[in-house]
């Protein structure tokens, strides 16, 4: 990949800040950057080179990244006994419907993977709906939102990678199951540290002498897990993921944070979605009676699978908002066009869906 390549892409993604500034569209910036990729991509003027290695090397860094912001983002520590128990049984209620709704699509789209629909459907976007409802006045309402959507986030993305897989889906399984044990032993030695003092300690001369220590650490660990996860055909999907959990769980400094942030939204983050959209041909979605029929329904399936919240009392705004999705789909075409489960047609399809139930949240 060239200078010229990555200076172009970067400037491409500028894009979805610059659609994010009005705030009557309120469109949330990982759409603009998908937009332009498609634009520049195999939808429109075919001038991002997708199948690059270094550019799919900076993707992958990017998609761990986003994983892992994902998973920073769900601190368990703050959900509450009361909002957990009704989340649970909002999440069951949307689980059953989600898989009777994945069937029908299944059906009628021709889809022959009725459960990557309905992990797809069963989602919501916790890093899309918790900053639109930070504003809010504390509630009972919110909290069980909050909840909802960061317990239903956390579920679909352990789950995803043992759906997107044609063939290996045992290595796949015992690679997963490698980078869960993984992280879980990272999150006890953070702990261990954080207990006796080293985190604070480093995080003290890190702040005072410029070092950066917690972002060296955090990246290496990301990395090295990550390359964990590719060595025994596991995805990168849940090293990011459980790894950001794991983070989460032992308290992350505001500081890093920021940093992690800033190399995250400020270069990999805006080349993956980018280049997500570059390499999904949208226009091949129109060309099949199923794909449009797919896109059409999983709008409306994403709805119908989370309307088992009016049960329990929840406003209808917060219905919508548990409706709309983005990561989950993006890491679902992600996966599932790497291993040959979703044709490009189906990718389009998805990431258009996913673009439409974001208009949910407006």
């Amino acid at each position: 990949m060239s200078i010229q390549l990555l200076g172009g892409l970067i400037v491409a993604g500028l894009v979805g800040p610059l659609l994010r500034i009005p705030k009557r569209w309120g469109v949330p910036v990982a759409v603009g950057e998908l937009l332009v990729g498609a634009i520049l991509g195999d939808s429109g003027f075919k001038k991002i080179p997708v199948a690059d290695p270094s550019l799919k090397l900076f993707a992958t860094v990017g998609f761990a990244l986003l994983m892992f912001g994902a998973g920073s983002h769900i601190d368990y520590r703050t959900l509450t006994k009361k909002s957990f128990e009704k989340a649970i049984w909002i999440l069951l209620a949307n689980f059953g419907l989600a898989v009777v709704v994945a069937i029908l699509i299944d059906h009628f789209a021709h889809f022959h993977n009725w459960k990557l629909l309905a992990v797809i459907s069963f989602s919501s976007s916790a890093a899309l709906v918790v900053p639109l409802v930070e504003s809010v006045a504390p509630s009972l309402s919110r909290s069980i939102l909050i909840t909802q959507v960061t317990l239903a986030d956390s579920i679909a993305f352990v789950a995803l990678p043992f759906f997107t897989q044609k063939t290996n889906r045992v290595e796949a399984t015992e690679g997963a199951l490698l980078v869960l044990a993984l992280s879980v032993v990272i999150y006890f030695a953070l702990r261990y540290a954080k207990g006796k003092g080293w985190l604070d300690l480093a995080h003290g001369i890190s702040k005072l002498d410029h070092l950066g220590l917690e972002l060296r650490i955090s990246l290496a660990t990301l990395l090295l897990v990550a390359a964990v996860a590719i060595r025994f055909h596991a995805s990168v999907m849940i090293a990011g993921f459980t790894l950001g959990v794991a983070f989460a769980s032992i308290g992350v400094p505001h500081r890093l944070s920021r940093q992690i942030f800033g190399v995250s939204e400020g270069l990999f983050a805006p080349i993956y979605f980018v280049w997500l959209g570059a390499s999904i041909n949208i226009r091949q979605t129109f060309h099949s009676h199923d794909t449009i029929i797919l896109a059409i329904l999983m709008c409306i399936g994403a709805l119908i699978a989370h309307l088992p919240s009016a049960l329990f009392a929840q406003p209808k705004r917060d219905i919508f908002l548990a409706s709309a999705q983005l990561g989950i789909p993006a890491a679902a075409v992600t996966l599932g066009s790497e291993n040959h489960i979703v044709s490009a047609g189906q990718a389009g399809a998805i990431m258009l869906s996913a673009l439409i139930t974001i208009l949910f949240t407006i």
